[in-house]
């Protein structure tokens, strides 16, 4: 029952991955390159020479990279605040549909990113292993920074012009995975955290259970609910006080995640629980976090005897051990809360009844067509990329399979609107009566 952070494409860079490990790192020379398919800049074919002089921002990206695509827009927006100061550069991988998807998304965002769409000698020569990977060079060709795309921010873009230090997450590259894979796990998630060096020094916790800081090197592990496949442990790594409080005080039923469609007979509340806590507190910005720089980014790890082991054991304990590690006071509440409900425009919804034939469903970052399929899998396409919004609920009364194209930047929700729109449905803001942690400063301490 282990989910992982991101969206990330692991890519598969497994050429020879360089044994003597040097890949560019932090404090080296930005290595000569060639780009062979440079597109929206002044030339085509261009060595590396020719961004010398200015800081250089290369975003490695991939059309299979979900989290890319949700991120050129703000890219886009940085490179005309910084226009002749930083350069910026996106560097794709030989796909078949990398340039419709970006061109599709350039056209969209009205994005100025000049792009090789195909150069995976450089992917090779830098170790690109997850994307999106991000180096920073400065004006005297030292590479400052390694990570995602999503570090760039104005603060830390000024500080690379201005020269200054600045500590952030270390993406990993191949050589990272090269000694995972053959000198042993850092992490070995089957392991408990912090014993016997599994993930950092048995000395780095906080407290036992164990809270610790996240280390990047761990990756992220987490669950979305606490049930009896957890037996006698729970251990999270990489995770927001968002989603411990979600964990201790929620559901041990799955309420996060929308139930998958077909053979899935597993018990599912989605839609009866709000998608964060509530927190009402002078204390809230703990719960406000940054992955870049680790802010408010902990791991949790508790292990209790296998003897009367339960998810509700489980669960009381790790309450206990959130209220004692940071003395709020939590109860579960009945609160109108905001979600997205579909809707029916009129009775236009008959008009999407299907005509039949094989169930079927097609689509990518811009376009979706569903044949003979239920109206909840087309939710579920749109919380995937929109994980992160209120809760979303069906309030058509479509109770009959329908067939549905839309054409629509799935990155976008008024563009979503725009599509649905166009075919009869909506999805709408509003309130709903959800289960919900409220949070609040402890009256004990």
């Amino acid at each position: 029952m282990i989910f992982f952070a991101f969206s990330f494409l692991i890519s598969a860079c497994t050429n020879n991955v360089r044994s003597q490990n040097n890949f560019p790192k932090i404090g080296d020379r930005l290595p000569s390159f060639y780009l062979h398919d440079l597109h929206y800049y002044s030339k085509t074919k261009v060595s590396s020479d020719i961004f010398s002089g200015k800081p250089l921002i290369i975003d490695f990206v991939s059309e299979g990279c979900d989290a890319c695509f949700l991120d050129f827009a703000r890219i886009d927006s940085l490179k005309k605040e910084f226009e002749g100061k930083v350069q910026f550069l996106l560097v794709g991988k030989r796909s078949p549909t990398m340039q419709k998807q970006y061109e599709r998304y350039m056209k969209h965002y009205g994005l100025d990113l000049p792009i090789d769409y195909d150069d995976s000698a450089i992917w090779d020569q830098f170790g690109v292993w997850l994307v999106p990977y991000t180096v920073w060079i400065d004006a005297d060709g030292i590479i400052r920074q390694i990570t995602t795309s999503f570090a760039l921010k104005r603060d830390r873009i000024n500080n690379l012009i201005a020269g200054k230090n600045q500590t952030l997450t270390v993406s990993v590259n191949q050589s990272d995975e090269y000694n995972k894979t053959n000198y042993g796990n850092f992490f070995d998630n089957d392991k408990i955290l912090l014993t016997d060096g599994n993930g950092g020094a048995d000395t780095s916790f906080l407290y036992r259970s164990i809270l610790c800081k996240w280390d990047y090197r761990t990756y992220f592990y987490w669950d979305y609910f606490i049930n009896s496949e957890n037996k006698n442990r729970i251990q999270e790594v990489g995770v927001s006080l968002n989603m411990l409080f979600n964990l201790a005080f929620g559901d041990t039923v799955n309420c996060q995640v929308p139930k998958l469609l077909g053979n899935d007979t597993s018990l599912n509340h989605y839609g009866e629980w709000a998608r964060y806590p509530l927190v009402e507190s002078s204390r809230s910005s703990l719960f406000s976090y940054d992955q870049d720089s680790a802010k408010n980014i902990f791991s949790y790890s508790l292990v209790i005897p296998e003897a009367g082991a339960t998810a509700k054991k489980l669960q009381h304990m790790m309450q206990t051990d959130l209220k004692n590690y940071f003395s709020f006071e939590v109860h579960v509440e009945t609160r109108k809360m905001p979600c997205w409900k579909m809707i029916a425009l009129k009775n236009d919804g008959e008009l999407l009844k299907t005509r039949g034939g094989l169930s079927k469903l097609t689509g990518d970052f811009s376009h979706y067509k569903m044949q003979n399929e239920p109206i909840q899998l087309l939710l579920n396409e749109i919380w995937g990329f929109h994980q992160y919004e209120p809760i979303f609920i069906d309030e058509t009364g479509i109770n009959y399979n329908i067939d549905l194209d839309i054409d629509a930047v799935m990155s976008d929700m008024n563009d979503i609107r725009r599509a649905l729109q166009q075919n009869g449905l909506d999805l709408v803001l509003g309130e709903k009566d959800l289960k919900t942690i409220v949070v609040r400063d402890s009256r004990e301490f």
